[in-house]
Parts: structure tokens; sequence; C-alpha cells
């Protein structure tokens, strides 16, 4: 677990607080994360044991997933306490003045990190205080 937590999570998740998560990507990391834990374990897919058991095995309370959405939070709140004459927050309000493209729009960062304040029952201004934030962004709801 020292291998994973030190070398290939960080490889997995770096640059992740700019990424603009998708459902594919999820499963894709969840995927990844599942096949180290597992060969780790040196326990075959074969052998039907759930993922759930195997993180309770490795003490893996959190998916790499929910690490890298508590790190977009985090950084969301970082930027939102910037002065608006810092570059990142000029970017993350920045509004396009021409007309979208025809068809759906694609999804953004932005929403993704609505979907996951709302999962979290996170509210829109919480940022405001620092360390409210962070205890918050940390907290994840029952499902």
């Amino acid at each position: 677990m020292t291998i994973y937590k030190t070398i290939v999570e960080p490889i997995l998740t770096y640059g992740a607080e700019c990424w603009q998560l998708k459902e594919k990507d999820k499963r894709k990391i969840n995927a990844v994360e599942m096949d180290y834990l597992r060969r780790s374990c040196r326990i075959s897919r074969q052998e039907h044991i759930q993922n759930e058991q195997i993180r309770r095995r490795t003490r893996r309370v959190h998916t790499t997933v929910e690490r890298v959405e508590t790190r977009q939070l985090v950084w969301y709140g970082h930027v939102k306490r910037m002065t608006d004459d810092r570059w990142p927050k000029r970017a993350l309000e920045y509004i396009p003045p021409s007309r979208r493209r025809r068809g759906r729009p694609a999804q953004t960062w932005m929403s993704g990190i609505v979907d996951t304040m709302r999962d979290r029952a996170i509210q829109e201004n919480e940022w405001e205080n620092r360390k409210v934030w962070r205890a918050k962004c940390e907290m994840r709801q029952k499902p």
C-alpha cells in the first residue's frame, strides 16, 4: 500500500484539480485502482471476491475518484477566495461572448463541481470560511 500511495495514486491523479471528470473517466480510474489492489492482495477476478471486501482488506476507505473530487472542491474554494485580479479566478468566472455550438452543451468543470457539492450537501457560499469549507469537502454523504 505504501507503493500505491506514493507512486501509483499520484500518477493517476496528477493535475486532477482541473479535470472535467466524466463517468467514463471515473470508471477507468476505479478499474485501475481495483486492479492494483487485487494484484497487491494476490486475488484473481476468477475468485469472485467483491471490491468492497478487497477495500476492507487493504483498509482503503475512500476511492481515488472520491479523492479527486475532494481535491477539486478544495481547489474551487481556494480559487473563489482569491482576489478578482488573479488569473485563475478570472478564468473560472469567464463567460465567452459568442454563442454556443448547436446541440447538447458539453459538461463543464463547474457542473462537475456543482454535482459534487450537491452529493456532499455543501452550500454554494460556504467557501468563504476556509476551515468550514475544508471540513465539508472531506465529508461524504452516506449512500
